[in-house]
């Protein structure tokens, strides 16, 4: 469930819903006339949930704080929450800064809700403590001798959620009151980190552009070019498009990488597909890869094909039931030079091999359609590969 919090400034009520996209999160106070500034202070009438972010009632707070702290939230598992709510109490905390910081250290408070079963009190201590248990069934014993230890520790506080447990441990300051820890709610496909004076603040792309301008706000840089980006592909499936992003990165900005990788990401882009075919043209720009996207339909790869493999390249052509014109009866196939022909549908079709196999130009009249598209930021055009 998100973070539901009723706003006030200037006399006017906004109720938003947290986390939320920055750029949605602009619309909706330009909508109420709010400043759309958010390193303003906001007034909090009530946050309706959780009831643990009450302590942030009618106070003024800053919104993007807010947003952080709702993005852990709603990651949370289990009786994360619950334990989120206990330390809360337990730790006086009122701030923001100690809201978030909180979320990063609930390994401090245990809550135990059932201590009928001992191993399984001793399990979830050292789950919570510690970050992982065995899961063979051998160690059970000993989970109920550390759940027994435990609950005759006499470290044990009754609350309304369970039996809690403190560790005698300081909290860990994650989170300065500055810069956010590097922390996503949803699966991205690349992060880049920017670094200022000495502080760092991680974009995970794709993302509203407005996000980029808090974050270098936050670092106390002046604008997103004095800041040093480092380009870190999160989802191992877009690994071949990692030199392409860099490229895109490093000479049109991270507001073109961000574009190029929110169409990717709406239109679920074959990245494979996709870096053939940068390597098929050479293409560098923004510009222009965004015209191989559109024309990737008209581009066909044979994946898996080693350099200069011609035979497997006619196979293709001659087995592959969407090409019935290259068909030929059984009879033939044992007299048939399949890497001959696999030569001539490379010229036909201006074929080249690429590190990702085997790419052609598959549409319908000719590769120079899309040839004459590309280019518009000075590349040197070619065709090939390896």
């Amino acid at each position: 469930m998100n973070v539901l919090a009723h706003i006030r400034e200037n006399g006017i009520n906004a109720e938003i819903e947290f986390p939320i996209d920055d750029d949605e999160l602009q619309r909706i106070l330009k909508k109420h006339y709010m400043p759309t500034d958010t390193t303003n202070l906001f007034y909090v009438k009530a946050i309706d949930y959780p009831n643990a972010l009450s302590v942030l009632n009618f106070k003024s707070v800053n919104l993007d704080e807010l947003n952080y702290l709702a993005k852990r939230i709603v990651s949370f598992y289990g009786d994360e929450l619950d334990q989120f709510e206990i330390a809360v109490k337990q730790s006086n905390a009122e701030t923001l800064k100690d809201l978030i910081n909180l979320t990063f250290n609930l390994d401090k408070f245990t809550l135990i809700k059932d201590i009928s079963n001992m191993a399984k009190v001793g399990r979830e201590y050292i789950l919570n403590t510690e970050g992982s248990v065995p899961a063979d069934s051998e160690y059970d014993e000993q989970y109920a001798q550390i759940g027994r230890e435990l609950l005759c520790s006499g470290r044990g506080i009754f609350t309304d959620k369970g039996l809690l447990f403190v560790e005698d441990k300081p909290l860990e300051e994650v989170y300065d009151g500055q810069v956010f820890p590097c922390y996503s709610d949803k699966p991205c496909i690349a992060e880049v980190e920017l670094e200022y004076n000495g502080k760092t603040e991680t974009i995970f792309l794709p993302d509203s552009e407005s996000a980029f301008g808090k974050a270098v706000n936050r670092l106390g840089a002046e604008y997103l070019e004095d800041c040093v980006c480092v380009l870190e592909i999160s989802n191992p499936k877009y690994n071949k498009l990692n030199d392409a992003f860099e490229e895109v990165l490093q000479r049109d900005g991270i507001n073109e990488l961000n574009s190029i990788i929110k169409l990717i990401d709406e239109y679920e882009i074959d990245p494979d597909k996709l870096a053939a075919a940068i390597e098929y043209t050479g293409v560098k720009s923004t510009e222009d890869i965004v015209v191989l996207m559109d024309n990737l339909d008209d581009l066909g790869l044979i994946e898996d094909v080693s350099y200069g493999d011609d035979e497997v390249v006619g196979r293709y052509f001659v087995e592959n039931d969407s090409y019935e014109e290259y068909e030929i009866s059984d009879e033939l196939c044992d007299f048939f030079d399949y890497a001959e022909f696999g030569e001539h549908m490379a010229d036909i079709r201006s074929g080249e091999y690429v590190s990702g196999g085997f790419m052609f130009y598959d549409g319908d009249n000719d590769i120079s359609e899309i040839l004459d598209q590309l280019g518009s930021a000075g590349n040197s055009m070619k065709l090939g590969g390896m």
